[in-house]
């Protein structure tokens, strides 16, 4: 979820001002089609943005027109049906999260094949009715499995389209945070690689050879003023030479703080209002005005901030600089930046829901000062955007994590006196 609000600034347009966004919306890598489709309607329907790239390629808009229909026939035959048995896609039981060694990709053509690969193994009376321009029926005519498992496939592309179309306008943004694409010091690490294990190139196995000189490159990549050509160049060069482990050497700790950039609180986001005594760490919260979101607060965020014996309690009460919830139609969820007061949901969204009680959960993390541990980036080899999670167990990589001992012991390093 985005910890940050967006950035404005006054642009004159003849005699009119507009408020025009400076950096792009962060979404979550995990939102539901129901968050992507709320998403795009806030989207200006312009088939060219500001910098000259085409948001609505035919296959971005084939996607979202067949994922919009697909979604609309599942709201009909859930209204047939009793909440037990009602047609849901995505559950808690089916989050696996996007791992930094299977990262996902998608681009205009990746998404069109992907769309048919989906239709070519759906039955074809689902098919019918989702190509169809009639009327939707009120029922499936398939298992509900089938369907399910089919409906799947094309509502990630859905996804993907509904994406593509919100991010592509910003893609400059997205080709420079390829620096910082950190799956090459991820790999390295998670191996035990180190410059003892690339002292000799001769004892490297033979089939590691390729994956290590990718890892390598990514970890030159990550500095500043190079380009993976040239990193590329100068490892060939080192393995030539047998200096690969200077190579090594060189970048690993510029990456090791790209890498600890999406764990670590930074000092500045540290809340001098909350106390850390014993096990019990107690942080203040302004009492909702409304009564039912007190206990919504409360159950989900002392139930997630808990570890080996440790727990956050919440102190409700009037603060003039405490943290607050408020609610807006439509909203991206968010916090007001690290260590921020205002923590901003959806309206729409009942608070029943998964996705509202995970996302309370991961957007008080940014309340203490915890940041995304999620990457995303336009990658200039693959024309393709890419993303992934550092952690899929972590509650603030991925919507399938929960508390760990990484975020407890984050928290002790910056709140424990």
């Amino acid at each position: 979820m985005r910890c940050h609000s967006f950035v404005f600034a006054l642009v004159i347009s003849g005699s009119a001002l507009a408020h025009v966004p400076l950096a792009p919306p962060h979404l979550d890598l995990e939102m539901t089609s129901e968050e992507y489709a709320l998403h795009l309607t806030k989207l200006k329907k312009s088939s060219k943005n500001t910098n000259g790239i085409q948001v609505d390629d035919p296959a971005i808009t084939s996607t979202i027109k067949l994922g919009t229909r697909l979604s609309a026939w599942i709201a009909k035959v859930n209204l047939e049906r009793s909440p037990e048995n009602a047609i849901r896609l995505t559950s808690p039981t089916t989050r696996i999260g996007i791992p930094i060694d299977k990262p996902n990709s998608y681009s205009p053509s990746i998404i069109q094949q992907k769309v048919a690969e989906a239709f070519a193994t759906m039955p074809e009376e689902m098919k019918a009715v989702i190509l169809a321009t009639t009327e939707l029926p009120s029922t499936i005519p398939v298992d509900d499995a089938i369907f399910i498992t089919a409906g799947r496939l094309l509502d990630r592309q859905y996804q993907s389209a509904a994406r593509y179309k919100s991010l592509d306008q910003w893609r400059s943004h997205y080709v420079a945070r390829a620096k910082t694409d950190v799956r090459g010091y991820h790999y390295l690490t998670s191996n035990k690689i180190t410059a003892t294990e690339l002292e000799d190139v001769n004892q490297i196995p033979a089939e590691k050879v390729s994956a290590i000189k990718e890892a390598l490159t990514k970890l030159c990549f990550n500095a500043n003023g190079t380009t993976v050509a040239k990193c590329a160049s100068n490892l060939e060069t080192a393995f030539s030479n047998n200096s690969v482990a200077a190579y090594y050497n060189k970048y690993i700790q510029n990456s090791q703080r790209i890498w600890n950039d999406f764990f670590v609180i930074p000092s500045n986001a540290v809340r001098s209002d909350l106390t850390w005594e014993g096990n019990v760490a107690t942080v203040p919260f302004n009492t909702p005005s409304i009564a039912k979101f007190v206990p919504y607060l409360q159950v989900n965020i002392e139930d997630e901030f808990r570890w080996n014996g440790w727990e956050l309690k919440m102190n409700f009460g009037s603060f003039s600089n405490g943290p607050l919830l408020k609610f807006e139609a439509g909203v991206v969820p968010h916090v007001n930046g690290l260590g921020g007061n205002e923590i901003v949901m959806d309206s729409n969204q009942p608070i029943e829901e998964y996705e509202s009680q995970w996302t309370i959960r991961h957007e008080f993390g940014h309340v203490l000062g915890l940041p995304d541990c999620y990457h995303e980036f336009y990658d200039t080899g693959l024309n393709a955007y890419v993303n992934y999670q550092l952690d899929i167990t972590d509650l603030m990589c991925s919507r399938a994590g929960n508390m760990t001992e990484r975020i407890f012991n984050e928290l002790k390093q910056a709140y424990e006196k």
